[in-house]
């Protein structure tokens, strides 16, 4: 099975959010899709890195949730909602899960 990802975007906190955690250093998160595929099907994934630069280096963090669909259009409007809400990747799994809960409760 060969695998890739695809970079959807990225956002940061501002100073702001970072006040209220005490926290005096940059964070950013980065947003991708991954994609899985063989001879028979494609499936894709979401993963989501967060990287702190503070004075001693980098802290990266990552998590990824796979097997989510094989509709491109959905894991797009799934990364624009979790750039939109800056989900960290200890958040993921569950906001996910929320999101395909809730989206199967509606439709």
């Amino acid at each position: 099975m060969e695998s890739s990802r695809i970079y959807y975007g990225g956002t940061s906190f501002d100073k702001e959010e970072l006040a209220e955690t005490k926290i005096n250093h940059r964070i950013e998160l980065e947003y991708y899709s991954t994609k899985e595929e063989d001879d028979e099907k494609t499936i894709y994934g979401i993963e989501v890195v967060k990287k702190e630069y503070k004075e001693d280096g980098i802290d990266v963090e990552a998590n990824n949730v796979t097997n989510l669909s094989n509709n491109t259009n959905r894991i797009e409007e799934i990364i624009n909602t979790l750039k939109k809400h800056k989900v960290t990747p200890m958040c993921l799994n569950d906001v996910v899960e929320d999101i395909l809960y809730t989206n199967e409760v509606t439709e």
